[in-house]
């Protein structure tokens, strides 16, 4: 593969670029996106950028901002970063069109589409919902349990209500429930793309192999009947000759067979102890379990059992066969079923979101040709982590584009979450279709001597990650400061525990190396407060420090060893908080709340860790019935309180009755503990709220959630604490971090040895297709590649774990001897997968095995230290330390004396949110303007000579009325949809209803201008209620006021006077609103504020001089002027071509009860601010 630099490669086809550890993935990114904005003068809406969690999409569309602001500073002499040259050096564009192309590509940063996967594929359907088929209201929903369980119940009850003769079988046999069967098929439903097996079963075959198999045992048993005593005779005569296997033929086996063949003879039901005994007792089984120079006894009915046996095996074998067929159908029900019931209930699940986009693209290849014509640049991040249905959407949009630019970045080594769906070999299929294959070759994470040992590790293997992954060597990309120890550390150093004088199991080696790793890691720190261990100038710390583990039982295991030295750690895990013992005796709490009479409930909670009860209590409660009472008493209270207030209330109610936090803190990993109750409680709690589920509903829930293989996100473990503790990680959880120091102590175990999955997927490489087997049928080939591939995954995690590591990794093995131990891990073969007797060294430790224990540690340490020597230094190889006495940390804030700091400094105000109201009334809040600062509430009397009561509520009420109004519309119209309700929710009897036509229709008729009245104006050209915010920076009285007098007119004596009334607090913050009315008409704007102020009773009282003093009195001078400011700044944004002398109508306050249809301008007082005016009080608000 060719070195990528991602300043001057071809921004053409597809590409693949493999981004090793800590070499700068996104880095990467940020700069292809810079230059296909410069260089390729495409906009931020047309670059699509796809990673694949909320956080990397966040971190992503950040660091990119970054990049072009910084690129921008350079290109206008604002940042001396010379990094950026070659943004000039690799184009012949002018700098000043780079500059515009950069500016535009800020300014619209909002639009630039960098999304998640599942965001993406969302963003996608729902732009185009018709065109997909999927229902504009559709719901988002976490996950289809609840649907699948209901649907497996149906499948259930369709095959199973009436059971015929195979499946009657079916359930005796496998002890089948809806739940296993559900559980089975469970992760396969959302991989469409496996090729599945066919089967080929047909239930009548099975008809006729039980009649067959019922004839035979007829026979039997009629012999059996007439001869039992004979044949039992028989075989007991043969024990006691010992003609028969003594191992086999047993008195109590042989009593165990009678029994169950009476049985099985009458009603034809193969129970286990059935179908061995019709093995056993076959003529031929006995003959081939003869003792030596003995004769087998002689009966027709084990002859007639022969004949049974075989066509039982017949039978039996056709039941794993059908037992797969039954789930294979129930996973085809259910393909067509859940996305149906989705459909109905309008919901979909994250996954849905990827599967519905794939079917439309391959279905309407015009909708593809857009999406590329949309994206005509794709940036792919995380791209080993991709399954079939992903690689296909991408695929199928760019397939036929000949001028794509397509970039997948990722890195194969790294693909860990095979568990979640990823699929390695789908990234390998596409490395192979791409135009272009790039690698990234600097790291800029690790120090030099490290990547040197760790390209020296790798290079131990032909085939480091078992397929056609390559290690490629990497360099440092800068500098970085030295870790410093006395005596010194090496960059890799590999601990191994060589015990052989006696048999351990892994257990307690798990418990010697978390020691040792503990121990050391206190001497490190010991050493760090000595002054001799360090980081360039900086003393270790326990922050520095992580030990990166499998599973969460190991990390409790590291946890506990290191409590032991004084040094407090955190875990980090994908472990589901429904697994941990809080979950559990959160279970055992909530039952016995739910059943406050069952005493044998109450104890159990009593027990758990909850409350921690202990033998003398619990023995009270049957000796002191007060006690018990008590307690009865205190579950019942806990009981109402959930019935009647909800589970949070009775939650805290519990916890601060029985004093649980002082009480769980108290205990060790007390910290850990409660954060676990906390986070189980908010779940609970917002399982209850959302769904409404009772008790018993919401126990069954915890329960089935603690039995799920994964789970979410928010359902992972909190950190109990962010302190500078050592970090306990489990590898899947580290991707993405890094750490001055790591301790890899469990690498030499994989997992536990188990059974096959009832289900598994594996690569079938002739046909270059992934498929779904069944483990019943699995062949030999199909479990080596099953096997081949958990190995290769183990690899690839192996790796993860070393290069989370900047200076230094200690990596523990074992060559001594386990018993019964594979050690066959992904670290075995890495370092001795190449030897030519690999397979005796890495096989199971057994009596049987090729080599002794001596021979298998000789070969191993032979090997270690061959890699070592040619380590120049940078590796070293030791045993696991022997521990004496645990090494105790002395942690320095323990002996600090601590001072309480006083805070001498001035706190910053908050931003506040300010409004006209505010700084004329001194109110905290802006509500929508209905006079409520003019008039006081008072009553309203009957209607007197036509004229609309004065007050808050009447004012209310008109500015509802002319907010519903349809302005072109007859009153009379309206009178029941919109006058008469505004009528009834203010409280005003429909006697007023005349008065406020008359009142309306006034308002409506005046011509506000020659040959213009509002009852012109259509829906279309209005903004009714428009609320606002814009910033306000430090805005103080004496400034305001001085703008105000030198822009207002000098002849508003009364507002000039008003204007140096004014007094308010500094305000910083946002200034806040809204405007009755914004209208447009003949192209220019304008803002209309309803006054219903009462001025007197004749139009003749609302002369411009009356208007003005009350627009003085009430400060509405100031609140139209910064309504005039909103209204700038919102056309401004609005209007490509905005100039305020050609867009802006100006102020029309309208006091409605002057308003006289006769005369124009009647009521109505009109400004129009000059530009001066407006730019000196936006300039005064910034």
């Amino acid at each position: 593969m060719k070195t990528l630099n991602a300043k001057t490669v071809a921004l053409d086809g597809s590409n693949l670029i493999e981004a090793s550890a800590g070499t700068g993935k996104t880095w990467t990114i940020s700069w292809l996106y810079l230059r296909l904005i410069a260089h390729e003068d495409l906009r931020v809406n047309q670059m699509l950028v796809v990673t694949y969690t909320e956080a990397a999409t966040a971190e992503l569309r950040d660091r990119i901002r970054k990049r072009l602001a910084e690129a921008l500073a350079f290109l206008e002499d604002q940042l001396t970063e010379e990094s950026y040259a070659e943004l000039l050096q690799a184009t012949e564009l002018d700098k000043a069109i780079l500059i515009r192309r950069l500016q535009r590509a800020l300014v619209s940063f909002d639009e630039a589409a960098v999304y998640t996967i599942h965001g993406f594929c969302k963003r996608v359907l729902t732009d185009n919902a018709f065109e997909a088929h999927l229902r504009f209201e559709s719901e988002l929903v976490a996950n289809e349990d609840q649907l699948l369980t209901e649907l497996s119940d149906q499948f259930w009850y369709q095959y199973f209500h009436k059971p015929d003769a195979l499946h009657s079988q079916l359930l005796q046999t496998y002890k089948l429930t809806p739940d296993r069967l559900l559980k089975d098929v469970r992760s396969f439903i959302g991989k469409p793309y496996l090729t599945e097996p066919v089967l080929g079963v047909n239930p009548d075959n099975f008809q006729t192999l039980k009649q067959g198999l019922e004839q035979q045992l007829s026979v039997c048993g009629q012999t059996w009947a007439k001869h039992k005593t004979a044949i039992q005779q028989l075989l007991w005569q043969a024990l006691q000759d010992k003609v028969l296997n003594a191992n086999v033929y047993k008195k109590t086996k042989l009593l165990d067979w009678y029994n169950a063949l009476d049985s099985l003879f009458v009603d034809y039901i193969l129970s286990p102890m059935a179908v061995d005994a019709l093995d056993k007792l076959s003529a031929d089984c006995m003959a081939g379990k003869l003792n030596k120079n003995k004769v087998a006894p002689k009966h027709v009915f084990f002859t007639q059992v022969q004949a049974a046996a075989k066509v039982q095996q017949e039978y039996l074998a056709f039941l794993p066969l059908a037992l797969e067929q039954l789930r294979l159908d129930l996973l085809h029900y259910l393909r067509v079923a859940l996305p149906k019931r989705k459909q109905q209930l309008g919901i979909l699940t994250f996954d849905d979101l990827l599967i519905h986009l794939r079917e439309v693209l391959a279905k309407y290849p015009s909708f593809a040709a857009r999406l590329a014509d949309k994206f005509p640049a794709a940036l792919i991040d995380e791209f080993q982590d991709t399954d079939p249905i992903q690689y296909d959407i991408f695929n199928t949009i760019y397939a036929q584009r000949t001028d794509k630019r397509l970039f997948f970045v990722g890195d194969p080594k790294q693909a860990i979450y095979g568990f979640r769906g990823a699929d390695i070999h789908t990234y390998l299929k596409a490395s192979r279709r791409v135009d272009h294959r790039y690698t990234l070759a600097h790291n800029y994470r690790s120090h030099e001597n490290f990547l040197r040992a760790l390209n020296h590790l790798f290079a131990q293997s032909r085939q480091p990650f078992r397929n056609e992954i390559a290690y490629e060597e990497v360099s440092a990309g800068k500098a970085q400061a030295d870790l410093k120890v006395d005596p010194p550390l090496p960059s890799l150093r590999l601990w191994d525990w060589d015990r052989l004088d006696q048999e351990a199991n892994v257990t307690q080696v798990q418990d010697e190396i978390a020691e040792a790793v503990a121990d050391d890691i206190a001497r490190l720190l010991n050493l760090a407060q000595q002054g001799k261990a360090s980081i360039g100038e900086q003393p270790i710390q326990s922050r520095d420090i992580a030990v990166l583990v499998r599973t969460n039982p190991q990390g409790e295991r590291v946890k506990q060893a290191l409590l032991k030295r004084g040094i407090a750690s955190v875990k980090k895990s994908r472990e589901s908080i429904f697994q941990t013992r809080e979950a559990a005796d959160l279970r055992t709490f909530l039952r016995a709340v739910a059943a406050p009479k069952q005493q044998a409930l109450i104890k159990q909670a009593l027990v758990s860790e909850l409350f921690g009860y202990n033998a003398t209590q619990l023995i009270a409660l049957d000796t002191q019935p007060d006690a018990l009472d008590r307690e009865l008493e205190a579950f019942e209270t806990w009981h109402q309180t959930w019935v009647n207030r909800g589970f949070m209330s009775m939650f805290r109610q519990w916890m601060i009755q029985r004093k649980r936090y002082a009480f769980l803190l108290s205990l060790p990993d007390g910290e850990r503990r409660l954060t676990n109750l906390l986070h189980l409680a908010e779940i609970v709690h917002t399982e209850s709220r959302l769904t409404g589920h009772g008790m018993p509903t919401v126990i069954r829930w915890l329960q089935h959630q603690a039995n799920l293989e994964f789970s979410e996100n928010e359902h992972e473990l909190r950190l109990e604490s962010d302190e500078n503790l050592v970090q306990i990680v489990t590898i899947h959880k580290s991707k993405g971090l890094e750490y001055s120091i790591v301790y890899c102590p469990y690498l030499w175990h994989e997992r536990e040895a188990r059974s096959l999955p009832t289900w598994f997927n594996w690569y079938d490489s002739q046909t270059d297709l992934a498929c779904l087997q069944p483990a019943l049928l699995a062949s030999d080939t199909e479990k080596y590649a099953l096997y081949q591939a958990e190995q290769a995954e183990n690899l690839r995690l192996l790796y993860v774990a070393l290069t989370r590591a900047k200076y230094h990794c200690t990596i523990a093995m074992v060559s001594g001897h386990i018993k019964q131990f594979d050690y066959y891990s992904g670290l075995g073969w890495l370092l001795f997968g190449d030897l030519g007797n690999s397979k005796a060294i890495l096989g199971k430790a057994v009596k049987e095995s090729p080599i002794s224990p001596e021979e298998r540690q000789h070969l191993m340490q032979q090997r270690l230290k061959q890699i070592v020597n040619k380590s120049q230094g940078l590796m070293r190889y030791e045993a696991l330390p022997v521990l004496a006495e645990p090494q105790r940390y002395q942690s320095p804030q323990s002996e600090r004396v601590v001072n309480i700091r006083r805070f001498s400094n001035r706190i910053p105000p908050v931003p506040k949110v300010g409004s006209f109201s505010g700084l004329t009334a001194g109110l905290d809040d802006e509500q929508p303007d209905y006079d409520v600062l003019v008039w006081q509430t008072a009553p309203i009397t009957e209607a007197n000579q036509g004229i609309f009561p004065r007050g808050a509520q009447a004012g209310s009420c008109l500015h509802k009325m002319l907010e519903e109004l349809d302005f072109v519309q007859p009153l009379a119209e309206q009178r029941d949809t919109v006058l008469v309700p505004a009528l009834d929710k203010h409280g005003i009897k429909n006697t007023w209803l005349t008065a406020a036509e008359v009142l309306l229709n006034n308002t409506l008729q005046t011509p506000l201008t020659e040959g213009f009245s509002l009852s012109q104006l259509p829906r279309s050209q209005r903004l009714d209620e428009l609320e606002f915010y814009f910033p306000i920076q430090q805005l103080r009285v004496a400034d305001l006021q001085r703008v105000l007098l030198k822009h207002l007119p000098k002849d508003w004596q009364a507002i000039q006077r008003a204007v140096r009334q004014l007094n308010f607090k500094q305000l910083t913050g946002y200034m806040k609103g809204f405007i009755d009315l914004i209208y447009e008409y003949n192209g220019r704007y304008y803002i209309v504020d309803y006054k219903s102020n009462d001025l007197g009773s004749a139009f003749s009282d609302y002369t411009f001089e009356a208007m003005l003093n009350e627009m003085a009195e009430h400060h509405y001078y100031l609140q139209f002027l910064i309504y005039c400011v909103a209204l700038h700044r919102y056309l401004k944004m609005r209007l490509p071509s905005y100039d305020w002398h050609q867009h802006f109508g100006g102020v029309q306050y309208l006091f409605l009860r002057g308003m006289n249809p006769y005369q124009t301008g009647s009521g109505v007082f009109a400004y129009q601010p000059d530009w001066a005016f407006i730019q000196a009080l936006d300039a005064l608000f910034n």
